[in-house]
């Protein structure tokens, strides 16, 4: 067993942080996954989770009651993590990621969520946010990523998901199937399509899971959700399909009679 308690050396360090945030001290949460302590401000919450039953620790966010109750809770990241086996080294390396987050450019967008739910144009997650999510499955992304600004002054989204990305997806997916990676990958695609903008849906589904081999995308689809998983069934079936425009009606032409 650890010689030291993740969870609390997890806690502390975003307390840390949270705390120059403007978040409050965290409090216990009552939860049947396991234990789970909450960060608040007035309107807003992260909460750090240790599911026991499935051995992992989670990140999450929510809105606020008026009563300051949490609402539905919202995934932010996802870590394995067996309180036997697992290391301070290991338990650093959750801590990092889930800074990552919190001090992230896009933290007030994915944890101020508007009550109003469902409209693709609320969706403020985006393909950059996406990519930089990447390094932390895969760290080679990083340079790829500056390479790439450096060479176009910008990042070609589907061309570097299609050269860069595609191909690391399929050989963890392919050779590594139940390894925490691949896990955290799978996890990492369903917060990003249930909370991504449009272009950063399409990416994913069209350009990505297209993009791997059947037997890659049979061990990604079994651990998705079932947004996502349905999504992505969908989008691989009209994979190599040519999707005609529909055809422009003739406008009728009006023709003046001219009197005698």
């Amino acid at each position: 067993m650890s010689d030291f308690n993740a969870f609390d050396m997890i806690r502390d360090g975003l307390a840390e942080e949270l705390s120059l945030q403007g978040f409050q001290a965290p409090e216990p949460l009552e939860t049947e996954e396991g234990r789970a302590e909450m960060f608040s401000t007035g309107e807003v919450a992260y909460s750090l989770l240790y599911d026991k039953k499935n051995q992992r620790f989670q990140l999450r966010s929510t809105t606020l009651t008026a009563e300051g109750k949490p609402g539905d809770w919202r995934s932010l990241s996802l870590w394995l993590f067996d309180e036997q086996e697992g290391n301070r080294a290991d338990a650093e390396s959750i801590l990092n990621d889930f800074l990552d987050v919190v001090r992230g450019p896009k933290r007030v967008a994915v944890v101020q969520q508007k009550r109003k739910k469902g409209k693709d144009d609320e969706r403020t997650i985006n393909p950059m946010f996406f990519c930089n999510r990447l390094v932390g499955i895969f760290p080679e992304l990083r340079d790829e990523l500056n390479e790439e600004k450096i060479v176009y002054g910008q990042v070609r989204f589907v061309a570097f998901s299609k050269a860069k990305v595609v191909p690391k997806v399929e050989d963890l997916a392919e050779k590594y199937p139940n390894s925490e990676p691949c896990e955290k990958l799978c996890a990492l695609f369903d917060d990003m399509y249930k909370n991504g903008d449009l272009d950063l849906r399409s990416i994913l589904t069209a350009v990505i899971l297209n993009g791997v081999n059947d037997k890659a995308f049979e061990a990604l689809s079994e651990k998705f959700g079932d947004e996502l998983k349905k999504a992505a069934k969908f989008s691989r079936k009209l994979k190599g399909k040519k999707i005609k425009p529909e055809k422009k009606k003739k406008e009728k032409k009006v023709v003046a009679r001219l009197s005698n």
